[in-house]
């Protein structure tokens, strides 16, 4: 009885255990995705599976026998041995060929329509986000151009957030060094929305196209003036403050390196009809990696918000935290706390977060007045000509100030939050900094004005055609 009893618990472990390989060898085909084309994913061995099924065969067969003719216990051990070492190889032969094919079936997702044909492409990597939101705020500019593109990723975790298209692809390069010149046959244009040291081995590799850097948006912060953006054959900018900006933090970089092209993303702003209830938006960027572009009024946020609910006001509340901060390691002590105030809130007013999914477009659009941080939101916002509070966590000095224009356009918290109601009240009445908001809006963005995105295509139209960019110069040349 003992022996079948251990013949038994033998079987079930070994079936368990076998369709856990299965379930791990059938993922390969995703964990190694190279293309999101089935006919670019890799296939398991099938001669390797029939030797899973055929140990698994035997070993019922000969667990079996040693019930029957009750065998000795070792036997049993020496039967489950045996497959599981036969199932580990099986695995391990699948998991070596899967990671060993994946250069070959990039090659042949290259020969794809849309990679085989696309002039422009996009490299990006950043392990940190939850999603490539950098990347997917600019899929409509670029789609925008008639043109097809390829965004080539070095995390496979971000190809589930991209739409389907037949106007772009989305290829995974996790398994090319980034020296290797892994770009689709020809390309001519390679953007980027970062500035992740990766992106000079990919430059490197890459001499005979044009390094264009977009970033994922404009801001006071170092990220927006680093000096690293040098590297690029054209940087492009929303407008004249940002090229100010590398100046007067000491980047130097040639003037010619600069495109305006506004921001595409941004909508030409319409107010809504006037009503006593009140949006308040609050969002905030994230900690950095580094003390000079820490922004982050993340541990203020309980309070800005207490002032925010309790200023005796119509309003529905929505806090946006930056996407990095759910991984910050205090975040479960500031939802505790946010979650503290939140819990009674005065008759009258509403409060949600927003969720991850919500774009920051749509919410700048639903804002009667936004609160946030030094950051790209503030300047994004800054297009709508509606008012904005800044933060101030830190306490800036008058050198602070001078260095950041974007914070004039605003009303600026005092470092405890005192002020706060009173800033709150007189952007939705008196808006004393309308003016001062305006002028700025136009030094931000060089396009304002003009149909949404016609600067970034005009740009993208002259990379991908210079000879004919150079004779409408000349003929503007010779009117003149």
């Amino acid at each position: 009885m003992m022996t079948l009893l251990i013949c038994f618990a033998a079987f079930l472990a070994g079936a368990v255990f076998t369709l856990l390989i299965h379930q791990k060898i059938k993922k390969l085909a995703g964990q190694t995705a190279v293309s999101r084309r089935p006919e670019d994913r890799f296939v398991p061995s099938k001669p390797l599976g029939h030797l899973i099924t055929v140990s698994a065969a035997i070993g019922t067969i000969s667990l079996l026998c040693i019930a029957v003719f009750s065998l000795p216990a070792w036997t049993v051990a020496g039967v489950a041995v045996s497959h599981i070492i036969v199932v580990s190889y099986a695995w391990k032969s699948n998991q070596s060929a899967a990671k060993r094919g994946a250069p070959s079936r990039y090659l042949q997702a290259l020969r794809a329509p849309v990679p085989s044909t696309a002039k422009i492409a996009l490299y990006f990597s950043e392990p940190r986000l939850l999603t490539p939101y950098q990347v997917t705020m600019w899929l409509e500019p670029l789609l925008s151009l008639g043109e097809p593109f390829v965004i080539l990723l070095k995390e496979r975790k971000h190809m589930k957030h991209f739409p389907k298209n037949a106007n772009f692809d989305v290829l995974v390069v996790s398994d090319m060094p980034a020296s290797t010149p892994f770009l689709p046959p020809r390309t001519e244009v390679l953007f980027f929305v970062n500035n992740s040291m990766v992106n000079l081995g990919v430059i490197e590799a890459n001499p005979h196209v044009k390094h264009i850097q977009l970033l994922h948006g404009d801001s006071d912060k170092p990220p927006s003036y680093n000096p690293m953006s040098a590297v690029y054959d054209k940087l492009f900018v929303a407008g004249e403050m940002a090229i100010d900006r590398y100046a007067r933090n000491g980047v130097s970089i040639a003037r010619e390196k600069f495109e305006i092209v506004g921001r595409p993303q941004l909508e030409a702003h319409c107010l809504g009809a006037a009503s006593d209830r009140k949006t308040i938006v609050y969002m905030t960027t994230w900690a950095g990696m580094f003390e000079d572009s820490n922004f982050c009024s993340l541990d203020q946020a309980h309070e800005i918000l207490h002032q925010t609910v309790t200023s005796d006001l119509n309003i529905d509340v929505i806090f946006k935290p930056h996407p990095i901060s759910m991984k910050d390691a205090n975040w479960n002590t500031v939802s505790a706390q946010i979650d503290a105030v939140m819990g009674s809130l005065p008759e009258g007013v509403s409060f949600r977060y927003a969720p991850h999914d919500e774009s920051p477009f749509d919410l700048y659009k639903m804002a009667d007045v936004l609160i946030t941080d030094v950051s790209s939101t503030l300047i994004d916002y800054l297009h709508t000509g509606k008012p904005y509070l800044v933060t101030n966590p830190h306490g800036f000095t008058i050198q602070d100030i001078e260095k950041h224009p974007s914070i004039n356009g605003g009303g600026l918290l005092k470092q405890d939050c005192s002020n706060m109601q009173e800033l709150l009240r007189d952007a939705l009445g008196k808006d004393q900094l309308k003016e001062t908001r305006l002028a700025l809006r136009s030094y931000a963005f060089g396009d304002y004005g003009r149909p949404q995105g016609d600067a970034f295509r005009e740009a993208c139209e002259a990379l991908l055609n210079p000879a004919a960019n150079e004779d409408a110069s000349k003929m503007s040349s010779i009117g003149k």
